[in-house]
């Protein structure tokens, strides 16, 4: 296309935007650090009858290849977009575009949260991401942010949409099949401790009568924290590639998986798990079942498995140049070990 990344994004704003005569952008940056979608950042001056004023938002465009193919934008806009008005903190999104004439892929845009996202890794000395002071403000701050997410009255909401599953063990068994899907798509050798757990994870489905909504990436890396006179705060819950509808224990089990744990044993950098889950039990009203847990434990590193995989297929066909996603052939041993952990057959390592 002819016109500019920015000219595109100023009319498509100016044609969306009641009584506004004119847009102009002030700034644009694309972020690096995301392994899905495409995110640009912008702030853009909007003119008026009634005079000018600035207002920031963030656009998120399909890739040409990525982590979570095929890509489907809009089911994820319609789940933000529903939530536009909740108290969770979820970034208001009013606008989606499936024509790629637009922007060459489809995209949406929602408003821009204040704050920064922690990465979730551990700092230079060892220590974890998140400092005592912090991990005190938000811990609470996030639990309830989950309790909330799982109480959200998806019916009223319209989000039957996303498809409920059944009550017994359809919904652990349809994300199974999800991800062993997802897995079997790549073509590539699937490891004999995979094997071993894809085989009891469909033997040990756990059942459950609740369905609700799952953000399916909810974690320390996702959480927009913003630095305020009171203290940090819990501005934003972002990347809503994953979700969907299912047992809300398989957002609790991602969350305190030990890939979030950045070097701490701390259940994404906050609280030891066993607390974290007596948290969330208090403030949802509902028991972290251990059978249920389980299954989801496993099943959160099959589910990175199968993302790690999709990127590695799509490094090596030549359709990202990517060399993270290079890089994940050194970092699934690690999951296969986690995996052997978990199953019983090495040893947990030392804390």
């Amino acid at each position: 296309m002819s016109d500019s990344l920015e000219a595109r994004l100023e009319g498509f704003l100016l044609s969306r935007l009641p009584g506004a005569r004119a847009v102009k952008m002030i700034s644009l940056e694309r972020s690096t650090e995301g392994f899905s979608q495409e995110t640009f950042s912008f702030l853009v001056e909007i003119h008026e009858n009634g005079g000018a004023s600035r207002r920031a938002f963030v656009a998120k465009r399909a890739p040409v290849a990525g982590l979570l193919e095929p890509y489907d934008l809009e089911p994820e806009f319609r789940v933000l977009n529903a939530l536009s008005d909740d108290p969770l903190p979820s970034p208001p999104t009013p606008w989606f575009e499936p024509d790629p004439a637009v922007l060459e892929r489809p995209f949406y845009v929602m408003e821009r949260l204040p704050g920064q996202v922690p990465i979730p890794a551990p700092k230079p000395d060892g220590s974890g991401p998140l400092d005592p002071a912090t991990r005190a403000a938000l811990t609470p701050q996030v639990i309830a942010a989950l309790a909330r997410l799982h109480a959200i009255d998806w019916r009223k909401r319209d989000l039957a949409f996303l498809g409920a599953p059944r009550k017994g063990n359809d919904a652990a068994l349809r994300e199974l099949a999800r991800w062993r899907e997802r897995i079997e798509a790549t073509r590539l050798p699937v490891p004999a401790v995979m094997q071993e757990t894809l085989g009891w994870l469909r033997r040990h489905a756990p059942a459950t009568d609740e369905t609700t909504l799952v953000h399916g990436d909810f974690r320390l890396g996702n959480w927009l924290l913003e630095e305020t006179p009171g203290g940090v705060r819990l501005s934003g819950v972002l990347d809503w590639e994953m979700v969907h509808l299912g047992d809300p224990l398989e957002d609790v089990a991602w969350c305190t998986s030990l890939l979030w744990r950045a070097g701490s044993p701390l259940a994404s950098g906050l609280v030891p798990p066993s607390e974290f889950y007596a948290l969330y039990a208090q403030a949802s009203g509902r028991a972290v079942d251990p059978e249920r847990l389980r299954f989801y434990e496993l099943l959160s590193l099959v589910k990175m498995s199968a993302i790690m995989l999709t990127g590695i297929r799509a490094f090596r066909d030549g359709r990202t140049p990517d060399l993270r996603m290079a890089i994940f052939d050194h970092q699934l041993p690690f999951l296969m070990a986690g995996l052997a952990v978990l199953r019983g057959f090495l040893p947990a390592p030392a804390e």
